[in-house]
């Protein structure tokens, strides 16, 4: 109850208007003994609550952040960093609302009295996640004939053309962010975060003689399924080949994960 008044307060006193970038909005209430709240928000043109949250908790699931509820109604998720053998779970809050045709997204994490985190490195976390939040792709004014078709790629060769552009931050932009891939390949894993799937492709070709720690540190691509897609995700099988089509979201270096978004079966 305490960090959840900490929140709320935060929140009031918080008025300054929306800087212009996530880094540039970084605010700290609070103290060591009083207990601190830290903040950081973005707008994204053209983006619903719906869909922020649908990109954020698979954002925030890969962090190791736990969703613990998710009301759109009221544009808020709650979350926790986990509690640890050293470490109680710590609260983490999502507040998105709609400023004309811009979305709002504040993340707020709250310390209670007695602990401390380093400015500098809960900037850096919660405008990671932030900084992810992409504009949902306006299809309604496009006729038909100017829709692109969906590009036929295996999943190993999307993840190493990705990779040789990986440095250019420009090159991602310009030839991948926002198409629309038919990606084909070994399913490594199906998880489920509230509802929402994530079906893991394997962005390895096959080969023989791979040691324990390169299949871990393997390239994956991450489908992020659309909603209503159950049907299509329980005819997967894990270490069987599949094929879904997505929207290309990023590259998280982080993870060395291809996100793709509203991954469907068609």
């Amino acid at each position: 109850m305490r960090s959840l008044i900490l929140t709320l307060a935060f929140m009031s006193l918080a008025t300054p208007a929306v800087a212009t970038t996530c880094e540039e909005s970084f605010q700290k209430k609070g103290d060591f003994f009083n207990g601190a709240a830290f903040s950081a928000r973005v707008q994204v043109d053209g983006l619903s609550v719906e869909k922020a949250f649908s990109q954020l908790r698979p954002i925030l699931a890969r962090e190791g952040i736990k969703t613990l509820s998710t009301d759109l109604s009221t544009g808020v998720i709650k979350a926790e960093n986990p509690a640890t053998a050293f470490q109680r779970a710590l609260p983490i809050d999502v507040f998105a609302s709609t400023d004309g045709t811009r979305l709002n997204v504040e993340m707020v994490f709250t310390l209670p009295s007695g602990v401390t985190a380093r400015r500098e490195t809960v900037k850096k976390y919660l405008c990671n996640a932030l900084n992810q939040l992409v504009p949902e792709r306006t299809t309604t004014a496009e006729s038909p004939s100017k829709v692109e078709p969906a590009i036929e790629i295996d999943a190993s060769t999307l993840t190493k053309r990705v990779k040789e552009s990986a440095d250019n931050p420009a090159r991602i932009r310009l030839n991948f962010i926002g198409k629309t891939f038919r990606v084909s390949g070994k399913v490594l894993n199906i998880s489920d975060t509230d509802g929402a799937y994530t079906v893991a492709f394997d962005g390895v070709p096959p080969t023989t003689g791979k040691s324990s720690t390169e299949k871990t540190n393997r390239t994956m691509v991450l489908c992020m399924m659309a909603k209503k897609q159950d049907a299509t995700v329980a005819a997967l099988q894990t270490n069987q080949r599949a094929t879904l089509v997505g929207r290309f979201q990023g590259f998280d270096t982080k993870t060395n994960s291809i996100l793709l978004q509203d991954c469907t079966g068609r």
